[in-house]
């Protein structure tokens, strides 16, 4: 279970600029302070995208497999 502090106005205040310093601009992160690392933590991860994959129909799905190959095309251009 995690725990949930309130951050100080003025430590807030830091740590946007020195995020916006190193461009990250992820509104939610993980810090590990043993690690020395930032992580984003994005709303929707792959784990997150897959694990509702198994709750489409298969017409959806293959909707969602269209939209995906269309999207893409634009990418190397």
């Amino acid at each position: 279970m995690s725990l949930v502090r309130k951050l100080h106005p003025h430590i807030a205040k830091d740590l946007r600029e020195f995020l916006s310093e190193n461009n990250i601009s992820t509104k939610k992160l993980i810090i590990d302070l043993e690690a020395e690392t930032i992580e984003d933590f994005d709303d929707y991860s792959v784990d997150d995208i897959l694990s509702v994959a198994g709750i489409l129909k298969p017409g959806e799905a293959q909707e969602l497999l269209d939209h995906i190959q269309e999207s893409r095309e634009g990418w190397g251009k």
